[in-house]
């Protein structure tokens, strides 16, 4: 089988899509008889793009993302048909047997079947938490092309049902492959992790969130959680910044907190392997997700976990993490409470967090997606964007 995937999530900063294709294709390259293309708009290689290390990719983003939302609406626009123009050229000189999209929307590629990823429908259930602009480019193309895409893959049950819902779309048409955390996050040594703190000027107790700080991750629940705990336990945020007002930066002002949280930014993998392994307790309180990786990757480290009782999150953490109301700070900070004034009970968590971490592996996921990848071509039955 030849494949040919979008790999532009490979060229900038390692977030969840970065994850999943890196992981997933890894994973593939190790099946026999399979052909991978990476196209990354530019040039077309049987090698795997190499990651950006986060420096270049955050600076070319800062410069552009104050634009106004039309001309970014128009920028990436016009980047996408130069996209989809550049890979039509690259169908037709080189022999490829189906395209796999993993960027927002599927694009156009009448000469192959198309299999889509879509990680979730927040540009529709919570279009207020992205810029308009994304929003905007996502309905221009999505009326028109998730329905005439040969498949659609998710990675949690509980989007399949939105997407089958949202779309009209029959379910022998969508599948769900659960996602796994990256085979590097595990336990680090003590001594290793005290190393990782000083550099970044983190104490030893510390409470942990890591993810893009957009709205849709609730870090505004967090803050006003901390003034609520019997203790004055800092707030670590690692990852980038994201977009969108940032309410809760107001919040820490007012309620006195700044001193309280310690913003590292993104962070490499070694150092938030760390930072997993390190934390108090994680805290993942997002409104909604279509998996929850980071739920994943801190439990691999032997992390105990607090997770939003919302959308995929209770199908990804199942019963090795402890459930939060996403409105409620009042309930959060009782949770943290009992779990930093437990360590019997925040133990246990980590051990039963890497138990269930250990069941989802890529190797299952690459599995499950070349299944669908050869069930679409052997049915002969493929609907053309």
């Amino acid at each position: 089988m030849n494949i040919l995937v979008n790999s532009l999530p490979l060229t900038g900063i390692l977030t969840g899509i970065a994850r999943y294709v890196r992981n997933l294709y890894r994973s593939l390259e190790l099946f026999q008889a399979l052909r991978i293309g990476y196209f990354t708009g530019r040039a077309c290689s049987q090698h795997m793009p190499v990651q950006d290390g986060g420096g270049s990719w955050l600076i070319k983003n800062g410069r552009i993302r104050f634009l106004p939302d039309p001309a970014l609406f128009a920028m990436r626009y016009i980047h996408w048909l130069d996209y989809e123009r550049r890979l039509r050229s690259v169908v037709r000189k080189q022999g490829y047997d189906i395209y796999h999209e993993t960027g927002f929307v599927p694009a156009r590629v009448p000469e192959l079947p198309v299999v889509y990823t879509l990680y979730d429908l927040s540009l529709r259930r919570f279009a207020y938490t992205h810029p308009r602009e994304r929003v905007w480019f996502f309905e221009h193309f999505a009326k028109s092309r998730i329905p005439r895409t040969a498949h659609i893959l998710t990675i949690s049950e509980y989007i399949r049902s939105e997407i089958m819902e949202e779309f009209r779309i029959p379910p022998e048409m969508v599948t769900a492959v659960p996602l796994a955390p990256d085979p590097h996050f595990s336990p680090r040594p003590k001594k290793q992790v005290h190393r990782v703190l000083s550099r970044l000027g983190i104490p030893d107790d510390y409470l942990l969130f890591t993810g893009t700080l957009e709205p849709r991750k609730n870090i505004e629940l967090l803050i006003k959680a901390l003034p609520r705990l019997r203790n004055e336990i800092p707030l670590v945020l690692a990852g980038w910044s994201g977009w969108g007002d940032k309410y809760w930066r107001q919040s820490l002002i007012r309620e006195g907190l700044d001193a309280r949280v310690i913003q590292v930014g993104y962070v490499e993998e070694e150092d938030l392997a760390c930072l997993y392994s390190g934390a108090g307790v994680f805290i993942y309180p997002s409104l909604y997700e279509g998996f929850g990786l980071p739920v994943l990757e801190a439990m691999a480290c032997g992390c105990p976990v607090i997770v939003s009782s919302s959308s995929s999150l209770p199908e990804t953490a199942g019963h090795a993490a402890v459930y939060t109301d996403p409105f409620d700070p009042d309930e959060l900070a009782r949770q943290i409470d009992s779990l930093l004034e437990d360590e019997a009970l925040r133990h246990r968590l980590g051990q039963e967090g890497i138990t269930h971490a250990s069941k989802y592996c890529w190797s299952r996921t690459a599995a499950g997606t070349l299944n669908v990848f050869r069930n679409v071509l052997n049915t002969g039955k493929s609907r053309r964007v």
